[in-house]
């Protein structure tokens, strides 16, 4: 049966309607959405998104720096040092300036004129010997060849030493450079430290070196004729000069010195015993540390000094040491920071109290020679000395300088354990200690050998390093 006409014309008409529907996407019974609407909604969506990215990119930044942070401190928080308990010594110096007093002769110009040495300085000479020219007006052109002379014979002896010509020259040479490095080495201190007040005493000492030098490579034989003629040379040089000057002769063996201070007399040996801490003082401050040898004397005026005294006398003021600290039986030490020596074996003469200090007077038979050019020099005494377990003051734990108690981190059974000392002496680097009443358990009392930590704020107590 065929379908009615009405019906065929129903369908038609409806399918194109449906079929727009599904062209539009939308149902004719919804209501349209606003463009701004959407807009705002995709803008929401765009900025939740932002912050959420925002977000996660803080947290991980905050977590690589704390990873960061975490290594930068393990990398820099120090590694414990350990080191052993070891028998040691401090020693606590007193500062002071020294006057030194001993037998000097005084020779005299003959007449005036230039003064040419012909010992070197701190040499000591035997009686009769002859000391110096003093060289009168007129004879400038024949000094001035002697020294040029004396100039040839250093370059030629330099040139044939490095020939391999001279037996023992080059020993010679090392030991004079490793004195002269020595010296080098004060004035670089002293450079650093601002202060160049040693320099005329740093200029005396690298003279002498090189005028002993001179006098040790004479007796070399080079085994070369222009040397020989030279050698020659300046023997006649000196002849003829010592005919026409003056030649000052040693009266008596001792040490010879250009080096004038006015004191040869006053300061003698002869007045230790009745020096006052005034006449130290007035003295101090009238004669310089260190003197110029003269170049021109008139006639009747002095030229050097021959100190004939094996022993010289040190006089010194010690503030805050008094006589009580320093026992007769006692043999002392006193340094010399300007020139890194010491003199030792010093025997105390007479100690008496002057306000917070002491005023004392030592006497020594060592570095005479040494001190000779001098009348004056700055000095450190050794006053005490304390041995025992000696340690690093930065070892130490909750120092009490008043009550002498502090504690240490003491390994024992691969632990660090905190153990209270005594402190029996300290300086600014070192402390000696000992076993404290509270240590309690006998593995807990420091010893010889004893392993500690160095650096106490390294590692905790308690904390396990190792069997």
């Amino acid at each position: 049966m065929s379908p009615s006409p009405r019906s065929t014309d129903r369908r038609t008409t409806r399918r194109p309607e449906r079929r727009a529907d599904r062209r539009t996407g939308r149902s004719s019974s919804r209501r349209p959405v606003d463009p701004v609407e959407r807009l705002m909604r995709i803008e929401k969506r765009k900025a939740r998104s932002r912050a959420i990215f925002l977000s996660v990119l803080v947290l991980f930044i905050m977590l690589v720096m704390a990873v960061l942070i975490l290594v930068v401190m393990r990398k820099t928080k120090p590694n414990p040092q350990f080191l052993f308990i070891q028998k040691g010594k401090l020693t606590h110096y007193a500062q002071g300036d020294v006057l030194i007093l001993r037998d000097d002769s005084v020779a005299n110009a003959p007449s005036a004129g230039q003064v040419k040495p012909l010992v070197t300085e701190g040499m000591r000479v035997s009686r009769g010997q002859k000391l110096a020219l003093v060289i009168p007006s007129g004879l400038e052109r024949q000094l001035d060849e002697l020294d040029k002379c004396e100039q040839d014979i250093v370059d030629l002896q330099l040139e044939l030493m490095n020939q391999g010509k001279g037996s023992g020259a080059r020993a010679i040479y090392n030991e004079s450079a490793v004195a002269l490095s020595s010296i080098i080495n004060l004035v670089r201190g002293d450079v650093v430290n601002q202060t160049l007040r040693n320099l005329p005493a740093y200029e005396a000492a690298m003279t002498v070196i090189m005028e002993q030098r001179s006098g040790k490579l004479a007796a070399v034989d080079f085994h070369d004729a222009r040397l020989d003629q030279l050698l020659m040379q300046k023997q006649s040089l000196e002849q003829s000069l010592g005919l026409a000057s003056g030649t000052l002769t040693s009266s008596q063996p001792g040490i010879v010195s250009f080096h004038l201070d006015g004191f040869e007399e006053s300061l003698d040996v002869a007045v230790v015993e009745s020096l006052t801490y005034s006449t130290y003082q007035d003295a101090l401050q009238k004669v310089q540390t260190f003197q110029m040898a003269a170049q021109e004397v008139g006639s009747g005026e002095p030229v050097l000094r021959v100190t004939s005294s094996l022993e010289h006398y040190l006089a010194l003021y010690l503030e805050g040491v008094q006589p009580e600290d320093l026992p007769e039986d006692r043999r002392y030490t006193i340094h010399v920071p300007s020139e890194g020596i010491e003199i030792t074996n010093c025997r105390l003469v007479q100690a008496e109290s002057q306000g917070p200090g002491s005023f004392a007077i030592f006497r020594s038979d060592r570095r005479v020679e040494w001190f000779s050019d001098r009348r004056s020099f700055a000095a450190e005494l050794a006053v005490s000395e304390t041995e025992g377990m000696r340690i690093p003051r930065v070892s130490l734990i909750d120092f009490d300088p008043s009550s002498r108690t502090a504690s240490i981190l003491m390994v024992t059974g691969g632990y660090t354990r905190l153990v209270p000392v005594e402190i029996i002496d300290y300086d600014r680097e070192y402390a000696i200690i000992d076993s404290s009443p509270d240590a309690g358990e006998e593995d807990l009392k420091p010893s010889l050998s004893a392993v500690i930590v160095a650096n106490p704020e390294s590692i905790g107590e308690g904390e396990f390093i190792g069997g």
